[in-house]
């Protein structure tokens, strides 16, 4: 008799489980309703040369591929319109350390949460138009989306956008701060890099460790591996400022060989302040650079 109640009741645990599981991470049919709030994002792909004697975009590289790279915000309303912005860089093309304004519109939306939205802003002086296909989960809380149409600029251009929603319809991302980034850091970057025209693309990689303190003065370490060159290890120091919207704007100084170095970078906090993506868009030799962060301690920051 105790066996069987004991089988029945491993039973029923196992039928509860097995149904009750997708249930509850199930989402119902979207609506434009669904696609709303303030989402922090990324793209990351690359472009192409066809004709190697005539390049078609005049900011690619003069290579066959050019890495391509955005961080930004966008705002959606529950009418499908958007506003936001974004910092860039593509091939030679580095967009600055302003912000581009972002104009969005979602176009379509499915039950089956596709749909297609599409972006205007201005680069380099020319407007720029991207339609992009998306697919939401996770009941709007986040996307992916991929380009299906590019007006006057690089048809070649691909990517996939990741899209995190850091607050919900109808309330600005207003609890950022500088409790956001106090804590301690572990930022993960990809980098190419070229020093001079003669002088071959390096990939690079560097892992950050990093400790914020509440008035965003930090210290850490660097790790890299740049080239045929390994086993760098350098200290680092400077200072993060988080705007309310939840994107900041950083410092980070080295000296290397003796030489002081200063690297500006862009980005935005979102998970609540769990999480980060970043950009170098500092001048030099850098031509691709893109770092997401994993909070290592606690924030302090409320729970959404």
């Amino acid at each position: 008799m105790n066996t069987k109640a004991t089988l029945g009741v491993i039973a029923g645990l196992l039928i509860t489980l097995g149904f009750g599981a997708p249930a509850a991470q199930a989402q119902g049919p979207c609506t434009l309703d669904t696609f709303t709030g303030t989402y922090a994002f990324y793209e990351k792909g690359s472009s192409a040369i066809l004709d190697p004697n005539s390049q078609p975009y005049p900011y690619h590289w003069a290579g066959a591929i050019a890495p391509f790279v955005t961080v930004g915000e966008v705002t959606v309303g529950p009418d499908g319109v958007g506003h936001g912005f974004f910092w860039i860089r593509v091939g030679s093309l580095n967009g600055g350390l302003e912000p581009i304004p972002l104009e969005t519109t979602v176009t379509e939306m499915n039950e089956d949460c596709t749909g297609k939205v599409s972006a205007q802003f201005n680069l380099a002086g020319q407007p720029k138009t991207i339609v992009e296909r998306f697919i939401l989960f996770d009941n709007g809380r986040e996307y992916r989306a991929i380009p299906t149409e590019i007006v006057n600029g690089d048809p070649t251009l691909a990517w996939i956008m990741e899209g995190h929603r850091i607050s919900k319809s109808g309330e600005p991302p207003s609890t950022c701060g500088p409790q956001t980034a106090n804590g301690s850091w572990l930022m993960q970057v990809e980098n190419l890099v070229q020093f001079g025209p003669s002088v071959p693309i390096f990939s690079d990689v560097l892992l950050l460790r990093e400790d914020v303190s509440t008035s965003g003065d930090y210290t850490g370490m660097l790790y890299e591996k740049l080239g045929p060159t390994g086993n760098i290890a350098l200290p680092i120091w400077g200072t993060i400022t988080v705007n309310p919207d939840c994107s900041y704007k950083a410092d980070i100084n080295l000296t290397i060989q003796g030489n002081p170095v200063t690297i500006a970078t862009r980005g935005l906090y979102l998970d609540e302040g769990k999480k980060v993506y970043g950009l170098q868009v500092s001048s030099g030799g850098t031509k691709f650079s893109f770092g997401q962060g994993l909070r290592m301690g606690e924030s302090g920051a409320p729970e959404r």
